[in-house]
């Protein structure tokens, strides 16, 4: 039987897909460094949008509104209820969660993480916050640069900024774009990255490439 507290969480993740759809009709765009996507296209290699926490409504966005929820697959925090709610916001939306619980069974987060990456290779993309989901700031974690290697995917850095939105007073300072809002997206240089490569230059490089696409849709 559904609890009280299941349904309220279900009805928060159905409410942000919804938001989310409007505004993928209704936002004004300003987009740079298209060519970089594209590059990383003609790579054939899956694809990895990473961006900060901070941004992740303003990539969902265009995700939406220009790449198709369905093409994704993504990993969701397991085991706990803001996952829930973010397995029921990408389902609402079309795409494929997997929730990765490594405090709870490793072996099942594992299992997880695998069908994640056997999907990017069969031709979905993927997307994730290197500093989630907790933080602090501006800091990956080890699952992007791990992700990446496994996939031997084009990562693709992602930055994003509206004046006209709201950030949430919290650890992230989480941007909300109001719907009609110009929202500036900038893509930058693809990385590509192999299985042989070492975890702390991937992250690194991960690093240096999201703070540059952040600052230059701030500028």
């Amino acid at each position: 039987m559904t609890t009280f507290t299941e349904r309220r969480l279900q009805f928060q993740g159905v409410m942000l897909a919804f938001y989310h759809r409007l505004l993928a009709r209704t936002v004004r765009w300003q987009i740079e460094g298209q060519a970089n996507v594209s590059k990383a296209m003609a790579s054939k290699r899956p694809l990895l949008w990473l961006f900060w926490h901070e941004q992740l409504s303003c990539f969902v966005t265009y995700g939406v509104r220009f790449v198709g929820a369905e093409k994704f697959t993504i990993v969701t925090l397991g085991g706990d209820p803001r996952g829930d709610v973010l397995t029921t916001f990408a389902s609402a939306l079309g795409a494929s969660p997997y929730g990765v619980d490594m405090q709870g069974n490793p072996m099942a987060a594992g299992r997880s993480v695998l069908r994640i990456i056997e999907a990017m290779k069969g031709g979905k993309d993927s997307f994730l916050a290197p500093d989630g989901p907790d933080g602090p700031a501006f800091e990956p974690k080890a699952g992007a640069s791990f992700l990446a290697r496994k996939a031997e995917a084009a990562v693709i850095p992602v930055g994003g900024f509206t004046k006209a939105g709201y950030a949430l007073r919290r650890w992230d300072k989480y941007l909300v774009p109001f719907p009609f809002a110009r929202l500036r997206l900038v893509f930058g240089e693809p990385i590509f990255v192999n299985k042989r490569d070492k975890d702390e230059v991937v992250t690194e490089q991960i690093a240096g490439a999201l703070t540059a696409v952040h600052q230059q849709a701030r500028s």
